[in-house]
C-alpha cells in the first residue's frame, strides 16, 4: 500500500526573471505571499481547493508592475478547465507561469517589437527599450525579453525594427526549427540591413516558451595577423577590422547578391575582387600591398543557426588550383570575362583579362582573380589558338590541336588533364602521346583544328563481375509495452545488385514495394505510409520501384579523389497519413529506458549572457568528387488528423527526436488533409567536397526546405527569405527544379546508357535534354474538386465529402459509375439547400452582418457545389475504368496482415492468420461493443453439425467466440451477435455428445453450443477452463 502526500497547489516559475506572487482566497479573504526564483517550484499547503483562488506575480528587476489577478482555480469545476492534473495526487495541480516568446536580442543593437495581429493594426509591446540595462561601467546589456500577442493564433505576426532601421516586414515567431533572414531598410538612403532569426522551442520543462533569437546575418571575424580594411564594392564606407576582430555587418546596399572587397591599410594598396558572402564554403581572394608580392586570404563561410560566418585567413600552404606545363609549348592563360554567361559571345566590352604567361615545363599556383562571377572559366592560348577549360571538371578533357608556330610547320596537340592533388585542383598541359591518351585522333581530320578530330579510344565496358542478392520481402513488427502490435513494416522485392568493369565499379539497390500499416485497433487511417501513384502490380513496378539508389565510381585512383561518376537516389511520392493517437502511441513506444533522448533534462531557457554570438563548427575531411550528384525530387502527401486523446500522458523531452515533428503537427490546430509537401531534385555537378560538408550541406537543405513546406500548410510562416547558396562553392554546376517523382529516372547498370559518357569538356550535364521534364503539373480531377470544396466555405459540406470520398473506393468500373452518380446528386442538393440555408444559420449567429455573409456564402456555393460533383463524378469513373495514367485513390490497398495477436501471457509467439482474426472479429463485432474485451479462443461451427444451426443458403457462418468475460455465438458476415453470456451468470459449462450446454445461476438452461467433431469439443473445452480459472482467481482476489 503506498500513500502519496502533494501540496494542493505548486506554482512553478517558467519566466526568465525571478517574481513574487500572491494567492488570494475569496471564500476566506486570506491572501498569502511568496518569492519565487526563476526555474524554481513553490508548493502552497494554506489553501482549499474547494475555494476560489486567485494569484498575482510581480515581476522582480523589471520595468513591470504587479499584474492583475487571475483565477487559477474555482469552486465549480464545469467553468474552469485544467491542463494538466498531476497524475494520481487527488485533485493537486501545478500553476506554471510562462512567457509565449522570449525574444533574445543578440545583436548589440537596441531592438524594438511590435504584435500584429491578422487584421488588426502594428502595437507595441510592452516594456520596450527598458531591458537594455547599464552595468557598472555604463555599457548596455541586453536581457532576454518577454513577448506574447493578444490573441493565440498562427496568423499572428511580429514586426522589428533595430537600431535606426525602419520597421522590418511581418515576420512569424512560431516557424519553429526555422531559420530566416529578415531585411530591415535604412531610415535614410538605399541601404538595408540583414539580421538573422532563429525559432526553436525551450528544452525540457520550458517547453511551452518559444525562444526567438535575433543576430546579425552576418559576422566577420579576422583572423589574420594585420588589420584590414572592408567595404562593399563601389562604396566609400571603409571599415577597419583590427587582428582578432568579430564585426557585424549592419547595412548593406540594396541588391540581390551581397559582396564585399578587401583591403590592406595604407595609401597605395589596391582593393581586392569582390566576392559573395552568402554562399557557404570556402572562397579564395588574392590581395597585396603596393610592391609586394600577392597574398592568398582564405575567406571561411560557415552557417550556425541563422548567421554566416566569414572567418579571414591567410592561405600558407595550398592554393586553390595549379597549372602545370609539361609540354615544351609556352601557354597564356587568362580567367574569361565575368560578365557574359558562358554561352553569349564577347560583344567587345571594355574589359581587360589579366594575363599571366606560362613557359614550357614550370608551374603556377593560381586562384580566380573574380570570384564573384557564376561561371568560373580558364581561357589557354597559344600560337593564336584559344580554349576554355572548366578547372572545377576533374578528369581528361579533348586534346587541344595547335597551329604551326612561326618558322615550323609541324602541328602540335596538347593533353589537357584536371586532377586532385591535395586541396589543389590541377590542371596538366603534356604533348599528346597516342599510347598513353584516353583518345585517339579520327581519320582523315589533321586538317581541320576543331575538338571534334578525336574520340575516345574504345574501352572496354564489359561487366567483369556481377553479384546479386534478393530478398522477396521483409517484414517487421513493433510490439510495444502493453502488448499491442503499434505497426507493420513491409518491404517488398529488394534487390542489391553489384557490377564491376574495368572501368567503373557500380552498386544499384532497389525495393519495389515500401508500405507502413497502422495495426492499432480504432486508427483512422489503416495505412501511414505507402506510395502515392504506383499501382501495386505489374510491369509498372517493375519500372517504377518505390526507392532506388545507385552510385557509380571510376576505378582510376590516378586523379587523387575518390571519384564518383554518378550517384543518385529515387524515393517515389508517398502517402502519410496519421492520426494523433498513432503519434503518441509511438512516442510512448519511443521512451525506451536509458536511450539518450529518455533522459529528462532540467532544461535552461536562454545563455546568461546575450551576446553577439561566435561560431563553433570547423570542417575537414576526405573530399569526394562526384562529376554528377542527383537527389531527384520527392513528393509526400501528408494528412493529419486530431483526435481525442484516450491516453494524454507527458509527452516526454523535446530532444526525443520524434518529439520536434510532434510538435509542428499539433501545433497545427486543425486537420491536415493531403497536404502536398515537395522537395525540388538537387542536381550537383563537379561537386567536391569532403563527405561532413555534403552531409550537412545537404541535411540542411531538406531540413530548411521541410520547415518552409510546413510551416507554409500549417500557415504559421509565409517566406523566410532568400536561402543560403549552399552548394555554389563546391560545385559547378547546380541545378533544382521539380518534376513528378514518378517520372524519375532509373538507373542502368551502364552510366553510359544516361549520356554519362567518357570524353569530358564537352557541355554541361545540367543543360542536357535529360531534364527536359516541365515542372508543371497536370491538376487532376480529383485534386481540382478539393480545391473547390474548400472555396465553398461550407464546413458541413466539405466534411460530407470527404467522408463519402474516403468511402467509396471504386473497385471497378460498374461501382465507380455509381458512387460517382450519388456523389454528384448530393453535391446539386447540396448547392441549392444553402442558397436558404447559410442567411439564416448566419442571422442566428450573427445578426444582419451574419445573414448578409450567408447570402454571399449560399451564391458562392450554388456556384461551385454542382462543379465538385461533376469533378467527382469525372474522378470517380477514371478511377472506376482505371485509366492507368490517373493518380488514383489507393482503390485495393489494404494492411499487409491483420493486428497480431499476444495472450494475457505476454509471450511474443510467432504470427497466427486464425487467431489475429479471432481478434479483428471480436474487436469489430456489434459495431465496437466488446473492444475493450480480451480475446483467448473462437471455433468456427460447421454447417452440419446439427439440424438447427445449419445456415440457409446465403446465411453467414456461425463462431462460438470466448473472451476472459463472455461467451458468444457470432455471426461472421454481418459482425453480429446470435447471443452472449456473461461468464458471471454461468453455473457450469459441461461437454456432452454433439456439443457443450450451459446451465445459467438459478438452474436455467442456458444456450447449448454444437460441436459435433470431439477434437475441437475437446479444445475448446480446454479454452473455457482457461477463462474459467482466470475469472475464479480475479473474484478471490478481490474476494
Amino acid at each position: 500500500m503506498r500513500l502519496r502526500l502533494s501540496a494542493p497547489v505548486e506554482i512553478q516559475n517558467l519566466l526568465p526573471f525571478d517574481f513574487k506572487y500572491r494567492i488570494y482566497d475569496k471564500n476566506t479573504k486570506k491572501d498569502w505571499t511568496n518569492f519565487l526564483r526563476r526555474g524554481g517550484v513553490s508548493p502552497v499547503h494554506v489553501v482549499e481547493l474547494s475555494h476560489l483562488l486567485l494569484m498575482s506575480i510581480d515581476m522582480q528587476d523589471t520595468p513591470f508592475k504587479q499584474s492583475e489577478f487571475a483565477i487559477i482555480n474555482s469552486s465549480d469545476r464545469e467553468d474552469f478547465k485544467r491542463e494538466n492534473n498531476i497524475p494520481d495526487s487527488g485533485g493537486a495541480f501545478k500553476v506554471a507561469v510562462f512567457s509565449p516568446y522570449i525574444v533574445l536580442n543578440r545583436t548589440g543593437l537596441e531592438l524594438d517589437v511590435r504584435g500584429k495581429s491578422f487584421f488588426g493594426s502594428a502595437k507595441t509591446a510592452a516594456g520596450q527599450g527598458t531591458f537594455a540595462n547599464t552595468d557598472e561601467q555604463g555599457v548596455r546589456k541586453a536581457l532576454p525579453f518577454m513577448f506574447s500577442f493578444p490573441t493565440d493564433d498562427r496568423k499572428n505576426r511580429a514586426l522589428i525594427k533595430l537600431g535606426e532601421s525602419n520597421w522590418s516586414k511581418p515576420v512569424s515567431f512560431d516557424a519553429i526549427g526555422s531559420t530566416s533572414d529578415v531585411t530591415l531598410s535604412a531610415a535614410s538612403g538605399r541601404a538595408e540591413m540583414h539580421a538573422g532569426l532563429t525559432v526553436e522551442e525551450g528544452e525540457g520543462k520550458y517547453k511551452l516558451t518559444k525562444v526567438v533569437t535575433i543576430a546579425p546575418r552576418y559576422i566577420v571575424k579576422n583572423k589574420i595577423n594585420e588589420d584590414i580594411n572592408i567595404r562593399e564594392p563601389g562604396s566609400s564606407d571603409v571599415m577597419l577590422l583590427k587582428t582578432g576582430d568579430l564585426l557585424p555587418l549592419r547595412f548593406l546596399k540594396q541588391s540581390t547578391g551581397q559582396q564585399l572587397c578587401l583591403c590592406f591599410p595604407g595609401v597605395n594598396n589596391n582593393w581586392s575582387s569582390p566576392f559573395n558572402i552568402s554562399n557557404v564554403g570556402s572562397v579564395h581572394v588574392k590581395l597585396a600591398k603596393a610592391g609586394q608580392r600577392q597574398k592568398l586570404i582564405r575567406i571561411e563561410i560557415l552557417m550556425e543557426d541563422s548567421t554566416i560566418f566569414l572567418h579571414l585567413t591567410i592561405e600558407t600552404k595550398h592554393w586553390p588550383f595549379s597549372i602545370r606545363n609539361e609540354s615544351d609549348t609556352e601557354f597564356l592563360f587568362w580567367q574569361a570575362n565575368p560578365d557574359i554567361d558562358e554561352d553569349e559571345e564577347d560583344r567587345g566590352s571594355t574589359w581587360k583579362p589579366i594575363r599571366y604567361r606560362l613557359p614550357a615545363r614550370s608551374i603556377m599556383p593560381y586562384a580566380w582573380d573574380y570570384p564573384a562571377t557564376r561561371n568560373k572559366n580558364l581561357i589557354l592560348s597559344a600560337n593564336g589558338k584559344e580554349r576554355h577549360v572548366k578547372l572545377a571538371e576533374i578528369g581528361n578533357l579533348i586534346p587541344m590541336r595547335l597551329p604551326p608556330a612561326q618558322g615550323q610547320t609541324r602541328q602540335k596537340i596538347i593533353d589537357l588533364n584536371v586532377i586532385a592533388d591535395g586541396p589543389t585542383q590541377t590542371l596538366v598541359l603534356s604533348n599528346y602521346k597516342p599510347s598513353k591518351s584516353l583518345y585517339k585522333q579520327r581519320a582523315g581530320s589533321a586538317s581541320q583544328s576543331t575538338t571534334a578530330d578525336f574520340e575516345v579510344k574504345d574501352q572496354d565496358t564489359n561487366v567483369t563481375l556481377k553479384a546479386q542478392v534478393r530478398f522477396a520481402g521483409i517484414g517487421i513488427s513493433l510490439v510495444n509495452r502493453q502488448l499491442r502490435e503499434l505497426v507493420y513494416t513491409t518491404f517488398r522485392d529488394i534487390e542489391i545488385k553489384y557490377s564491376e568493369s574495368p572501368l567503373y565499379q557500380t552498386l544499384n539497390t532497389t525495393v519495389k514495394w515500401v508500405q507502413i500499416d497502422n495495426q492499432l485497433y480504432g486508427g483512422i487511417f489503416p495505412l501511414i505510409f505507402y506510395p502515392s501513384v504506383v499501382p501495386k502490380t505489374g510491369k509498372e513496378m517493375e519500372a517504377h520501384p518505390i526507392f532506388s539508389c545507385a552510385v557509380t565510381r571510376v576505378k582510376d585512383d590516378s586523379y587523387g579523389v575518390l571519384y564518383i561518376k554518378y550517384f543518385t537516389v529515387l524515393l517515389q511520392q508517398m502517402t502519410i497519413e496519421i492520426d494523433e493517437d498513432f503519434i503518441f502511441a509511438m512516442l510512448d513506444f519511443t521512451k525506451v529506458p536509458g536511450a539518450s533522448w529518455s533522459e529528462q533534462t532540467e532544461g535552461k531557457l536562454c545563455d546568461e549572457e546575450v551576446t553577439i554570438p561566435e561560431p563553433k563548427q570547423e570542417q575537414s575531411g576526405q573530399d569526394i568528387y562526384f562529376e554528377l550528384l542527383h537527389l531527384q525530387p520527392m513528393q509526400f502527401d501528408l494528412s493529419f488528423v486530431r483526435t481525442e486523446r484516450i491516453n494524454a500522458e507527458d509527452t516526454g523531452s523535446p530532444s526525443n527526436p520524434l518529439m520536434f515533428a510532434v510538435n509542428v503537427l499539433t501545433m497545427s490546430i486543425g486537420n491536415v488533409n493531403d497536404a502536398p509537401i515537395r522537395y525540388n531534385a538537387l542536381m550537383l555537378e563537379n561537386a567536391r567536397v569532403s563527405v561532413g560538408a555534403l552531409m550537412s550541406n545537404i541535411q540542411s537543405h531538406y531540413v530548411q526546405e521541410s520547415l518552409r513546406q510546413v510551416h507554409i500548410v500549417l500557415g504559421s510562416a509565409d517566406f523566410l527569405g532568400n536561402p543560403v547558396g549552399l552548394f555554389t562553392n563546391v560545385a559547378s554546376g547546380v541545378g533544382d527544379i521539380f518534376y513528378e517523382p514518378y517520372q524519375g529516372l532509373v538507373m542502368t547498370d551502364r552510366p553510359q546508357e544516361l549520356g554519362i559518357g567518357i570524353a569530358k569538356g564537352a557541355s554541361s550535364f545540367v543543360k542536357k535534354s535529360v531534364f527536359g521534364f516541365s515542372d508543371s503539373m497536370a491538376k487532376f480531377t480529383g485534386s481540382m474538386s478539393k480545391g473547390l470544396a474548400a472555396a465553398t466555405l461550407d464546413k458541413e459540406f466539405q466534411d460530407q465529402r470527404r467522408m463519402s470520398r474516403s468511402r467509396n473506393k471504386p473497385k471497378h468500373a460498374l461501382y465507380g459509375i455509381t458512387s460517382g452518380g450519388n456523389a454528384f446528386a448530393s453535391s446539386m442538393a447540396s448547392g441549392i439547400g444553402g442558397l436558404a440555408r447559410h442567411p439564416l444559420e448566419g442571422a442566428e449567429k450573427e445578426g444582419a452582418v451574419g445573414f448578409v455573409k450567408g447570402v454571399g456564402k449560399g451564391f458562392l456555393g450554388l456556384a461551385t457545389k454542382p462543379a465538385i460533383g461533376a469533378f467527382d463524378l469525372a474522378s470517380n469513373m477514371a478511377e472506376g475504368v482505371r485509366n492507368t495514367t490517373t493518380v488514383f485513390d489507393q482503390e485495393g490497398l489494404d494492411r499487409v496482415r491483420l493486428t497480431r495477436f499476444i495472450g494475457q501471457d505476454g509471450i511474443v509467439r510467432p504470427y497466427s492468420q486464425r487467431e489475429a482474426l479471432g481478434q479483428f472479429w471480436l474487436k469489430t463485432l456489434d459495431n465496437g461493443k466488446y473492444f475493450n474485451e480480451d480475446y483467448i479462443a473462437h471455433l468456427e461451427l460447421s454447417s452440419n453439425s446439427s439440424s438447427q444451426s445449419k445456415p440457409a443458403h446465403g446465411e453467414s457462418p456461425m463462431v462460438v467466440m470466448l473472451t476472459y468475460n463472455d461467451i458468444m455465438l457470432v455471426r461472421t458476415k454481418r459482425m453480429t451477435t446470435e447471443w452472449h453470456v456473461k461468464l458471471k451468470d454461468i453455473q457450469t459449462i459441461s461437454k456432452e455428445r454433439t456439443g457443450m450446454s450451459i446451465v445459467l445461476k438459478g438452474g436455467n438452461n442456458g444456450p447449448f453450443v454444437p460441436i459435433a467433431d470431439e477434437s475441437s469439443r475437446n479444445w475448446f473445452y480446454k479454452q473455457v477452463a482457461v477463462a474459467v480459472n482466470a475469472y475464479n482467481d480475479k473474484w478471490n482476489a478481490k474476494g
